[in-house]
């Protein structure tokens, strides 16, 4: 069956729905400003963040439109597999965070790159800010926003893309985090509320279990058991785990830490962690179904075949009534921009607060500080724009972006964090982040440059004969090809590293 592409016609009410909450996030990013009298006002919120906030905050910035329609995307190809098999490992990965979120939060940092700089020195904190900043751009929500803005309002994809930027960067420059935390929690409610009424009011109109598996036996033409198996037929334990590696990313992700430092206490954040666990899995699943529901409504010949990263948008346009088809995309563009916000203002911390600051000019005032990571929100949007227009196939951006902030980060961090007996070297910070960072970098040349695109796999490989046998590496790989050459570096910069060499410390965070 031929692909169609989603046309979506909207009444009046669901006009007056969209543009109100674009307006309303605009104001209160103006709102907000008067808070904003400090660095720690404007990038941790006066460290005030409660619980609800924060469940808001922490839930909506971890699902973009990747997760809306990349999750759903499997659910249209290989049913509850994106669930079980990509989606589930982040949800223990989401436990184990809120497990040790108060351990952070007692640190009284203001970001991960304070305790990395804290404890191995300049050069790691400026390697690890590097790469949080490269983990932090918005390439991929931008690329959403643009294709959902001229879905919506008709309009050339370059100009969807730029207006979205727009409208996120008024609010997070003039707001900081708590105008992100506050668009975060009114997104959240959106954004998981018209998901959830969608998913229901799709299954009953389709007719429930029974049609959905006679509507995808007739889509495939055979029996869709593997649609409703966990593992769909194919995916055995080890490709599990190397995708379930993936997830590791959480353990370090940048705006989990920002909110973490930013909450009123180590256990409101862990409390907003755990309650936020089962909300990211239920979101996870309905996008998951929701795919899954579109494959069946197209074989019941209820709806022409759209293009997978589209079927949730098309069976909903198709089942949902006139008003709340813009609140649903109203949710959608919550989705992303929930996303775009929080990134915006962390890079916009690594190149200002963990970068500029330490290299440059440690006796930064505050009020400097501040007006220098505005203007880095304004510098970060253009890169991530930039970025938007370039890149095709934007999968690789991802790939390389959890691995660079994995390999980088995760092992001296952690060992910075729990290991306080461990006397930490300036040797062992510097060796672990530059074998980390530089060496994800110089795998993924080498797999971009030297190997192809497997279309049956769908990323990039390469091809390496050793000893008359071939080995193909994808461009994943690296994030578990990688850490094990970090950890010795670690290992090798504890036996060799001086034991007082992490004394030059950096200069004295504010509001710390």
């Amino acid at each position: 069956m031929e692909e169609v592409s989603v046309s979506i016609a909207l009444t009046w009410i669901d006009w007056v729905i969209i543009v109100a909450y674009l307006l309303g996030m605009i104001y209160i990013g103006l709102y907000f400003q008067k808070k904003n009298k400090s660095f720690e006002d404007y990038f941790l919120a006066s460290k005030g963040l409660t619980m609800p906030l924060l469940i808001g905050t922490l839930v909506s910035t971890f699902f973009g439109l990747d997760t809306l329609f990349g999750t759903s995307e499997i659910g249209f190809y290989e049913g509850v597999t994106g669930f079980f098999a990509y989606a589930l490992p982040y949800t223990g990965m989401y436990i184990i965070v809120a497990c040790l979120a108060p351990k952070f939060r007692e640190l009284n940092s203001n970001t991960f790159v304070d305790i990395m700089g804290d404890n191995y020195g300049k050069f790691s904190r400026v390697v690890s800010a590097l790469s949080s900043f490269f983990y932090s751009t918005n390439t991929m929500e931008l690329m959403g926003m643009g294709f959902i803005f001229a879905l919506v309002f008709k309009m050339p994809y370059w100009l969807g893309v730029l207006i979205a930027a727009a409208i996120v960067v008024i609010y997070t420059y003039t707001g900081g985090l708590w105008a992100v935390a506050t668009t975060d929690m009114i997104q959240f409610l959106v954004m998981t509320v018209t998901l959830g009424v969608a998913l229901i009011l799709c299954w009953v109109d389709v007719g429930g279990f029974h049609q959905v598996q006679a509507g995808i036996a007739a889509y495939l033409g055979e029996d869709p058991w593997y649609y409703f198996h966990p593992s769909g037929g194919y995916l055995t334990a080890g490709v599990i785990a190397a995708y379930a590696l993936t997830s590791l990313a959480v353990l370090c992700e940048p705006a989990f830490l920002q909110r973490i430092f930013a909450s009123r206490s180590p256990k409101e954040a862990r409390n907003a962690l755990f309650i936020g666990t089962p909300i990211w899995t239920a979101y996870e699943f309905a996008c998951c179904m929701l795919g899954l529901t579109a494959v069946a409504v197209v074989g019941l010949g209820m709806m022409e075949e759209p293009h997978a990263n589209q079927a949730l948008i098309a069976v909903v346009m198709k089942y949902v009534p006139a008003g709340f088809v813009g609140l649903f995309l109203a949710g959608v563009l919550a989705a992303a921009m929930s996303t775009a916000d929080s990134y915006f203002l962390v890079s916009s911390g690594n190149l200002v607060y963990d970068f500029y600051r330490p290299v440059f000019k440690p006796d930064l005032s505050d009020e400097k500080l501040v007006a220098y990571t505005k203007r880095a929100v304004l510098i970060s949007a253009v890169i991530s724009v930039a970025l938007a227009f370039y890149f095709e196939r934007i999968m690789g951006v991802w790939v390389f972006q959890a691995s660079i902030i994995i390999n980088t980060v995760l092992i001296p961090l952690y060992a910075a964090v729990f290991l306080k007996k461990l006397k930490k070297t300036k040797l062992s910070g510097t060796l672990a982040t530059a074998v980390g960072f530089f060496g994800t970098i110089a795998y993924y040349i080498m797999i971009t440059v030297a190997g192809y695109f497997s279309e049956d796999w769908e990323t990039m490989v390469m091809e390496l004969n050793l000893f008359g046998r071939t080995y193909v590496l994808w461009q994943e790989y690296g994030i578990f090809l990688i850490p094990p050459f970090v950890l010795l570096a670690y290992i090798i910069g504890l036996i060799f590293g001086k034991k007082d060499d992490t004394k030059g410390r950096a200069p004295a965070r504010e509001g710390a």
